[in-house]
Formats: C-alpha cells, structure tokens, sequence
C-alpha cells in the first residue's frame, strides 16, 4: 500500500535544526536532486544522489539530515548504490571514481575497494553480508567479492553471457536472510540467486509481456520474509516474487502519480519505522514491514510503501 511520496526528509519528519539556525530562520536543505540507490537502517535512510553527487542520511526519528560525500577526501562522483552493514559503515558504489568506498556515518572514508585489473571498473551496485562485500561490476559482467575488514578481493563469478551463472549487465544485489545472493541481471531479463559458494540455485524471469516476464530488472531488495522485490526499469513496475521465484504480484506504473514507479532507481526495506511514520498506514491494515522506492524522474520521486505479508499472498 502506498503511504506516501516526497522529496525531502522535511516531507516525513521535522528536520532538526540549530538554535542559530532557528533564530536566523535559516532552512537545511535536506531534500534529493536525482535518487538512485536506497538502504535503510537503524531509523535511518541513505539516498544516493547523483544530482547532488552525494549520499543523503537521513535519520526517520530525529528528523537529522547529513550528507556522506561532500566534504572532505574522496569526493564522490557519481554514487549510484549504496549499502550499510551491521556496524554501520556505509558502502557507496561510485561509477564514476570506477570504485567502492567505505564510509563511517559521520562521512569519513575508511576503505576503498577496487580490483586489480587492465579492465577498470563500473561498481554500479553493492551488497554486505557479515565480512563480505559483494560489488556488481558491468564493465567484466562480473560480481566481485571482498572482505570488509582489510578490502581484499576475495574472488568473483559471472562474466558475460545468457547461460545459468553469467551475467549481461548484472545491476542489483541483494542478500537474502538465508546468506544467499540475488542478482538482477537486467538485459537478460532476469534475477539468478547465488549460494554463498557462489553456486546459481535458483533463475526466474525472462524477456516477455507476461505475468512474471521481466523488461530490464535493475534494482533488488528481499523482504524479512524473503518476498523479492524487483525495480523493472522497462515495464515501470516492482514485481514481487516469493522464495520458489513465483509472482506474487506488481505495483506501481509509468505515470508520475502517487504511488507510481515510472523509473525505479532503487529499493530498500525497512522492517519497522519509527511512530511518525507508521501512523501513516491506514487502520486494519497490517504493515508486516516497509518500503521504499527512489523513482528517477517524477514531481515526487522517493515514495514508501507498506507491505502486508498476507495481502500479498492473497494476490498470487
């Protein structure tokens, strides 16, 4: 269910301000230009933005924003994904450094991860799981591997093709909560779910006009509940899948209304909001967690849903 769109973390929450700030009736300007890649954690959402060319932090129960990439050394480029683990450091895929840069949330870089290589890198997508970094690489059609704790490279899979395991433009990850990896493997219209041998164990979606044909999937995110949720930048819609890689059902569409998706740029769950925000779902329906979808153009272009497991499963 749709609950809302907006543009700024003013549109959801009162923005913290200072007592100078206050007095003067000088206004923060914690609103997005162009959103691509989503996360969300601890009450806090990271929007990559490549207008702005910065990654916003925005905290959902103070109504504090910050800016992760604008100060200091590197400077991001163009930062199109972004993701945070469980001590919340924040990993930012920047296409345009052709590297991904580990953040501490006050915006200070403490690692930076690119492989060794005459190819170069395009890092256009980025997942955590424990002390792995996964990275999604268009320029080898590859997903490399890292280890968070010394940003080594640890291995990669993929390359380019249409056969099970490889990839044509591989553009989302995500980690499932059972440590397996889903691939959005956009121009061949599908999603591949990885072991954590790297193992493909699962393929669903293909080029189509069915229910459960895919155009260009891009983003990814899977729900506590292992419900995958995919950004098809081709048909403008979220498809969701459950765990067997079946339909469920698909929201959203190509005009820039309410609720709409006309150019879903990213994807994130949130597993609970704080009281402001999910006293937006209505009454008796049951908000099993939440979503949030960065839309690349429209007048309102990051909207957050809220998910009914059971819902879902009736709509299959």
């Amino acid at each position: 269910m749709h609950l809302t769109s907006f543009n700024s973390i003013a549109d959801l929450v009162s923005p913290e301000r200072s007592w100078v700030q206050f007095f003067r009736g000088i206004a923060p300007s914690p609103h997005v230009h162009t959103p691509a890649g989503l996360a969300f954690r601890d009450d806090c959402l990271y929007v990559c933005d490549t207008g702005f060319d910065v990654v916003h932090r925005w905290d959902l129960r103070t109504g504090k924003a910050a800016k992760i990439g604008r100060d200091g050394e590197p400077r991001l480029l163009e930062p199109v994904d972004v993701t945070v683990d469980v001590t919340g450091a924040v990993y930012v895929a920047d296409t345009g450094l052709g590297e991904v840069i580990a953040f501490q949330t006050d915006g200070t870089a403490i690692r930076r991860f690119k492989p060794a290589g005459p190819e170069g890198h395009q890092p256009v997508a980025v997942a955590v799981d424990g002390e792995r970094l996964y990275v999604a690489d268009i320029r080898v059609h590859q997903v490399h591997v890292f280890s968070t704790t010394d940003g080594k490279k640890l291995g990669s899979f993929g390359g380019i093709g249409g056969q099970t395991g490889r990839f044509h433009y591989p553009m989302g990850l995500a980690v499932a909560g059972d440590g397996n990896l889903c691939v959005a493997d956009m121009m061949n219209s599908r999603v591949q779910v990885f072991d954590t041998a790297h193992n493909c164990v699962l393929s669903f979606g293909q080029p189509g006009d069915r229910y459960g044909d895919m155009g260009k999937p891009k983003r990814l995110a899977v729900g506590p509940d292992g419900v995958v949720f995919v950004g098809d930048v081709d048909f403008a819609h979220i498809h969701l899948f459950d765990k067997q890689g079946r339909l469920l059902m698909l929201f959203g569409g190509p005009d820039d209304g309410p609720g709409n998706t006309p150019l879903p740029a990213g994807i994130a769950v949130a597993p609970s909001l704080p009281p402001a925000l999910t006293a937006l779902v209505p009454p008796g329906f049951g908000a099993d967690y939440f979503l949030f979808v960065a839309n690349k153009i429209g007048p309102k272009r990051l909207s957050l849903y809220a998910v009914d497991t059971a819902w879902c499963e009736r709509s299959e």
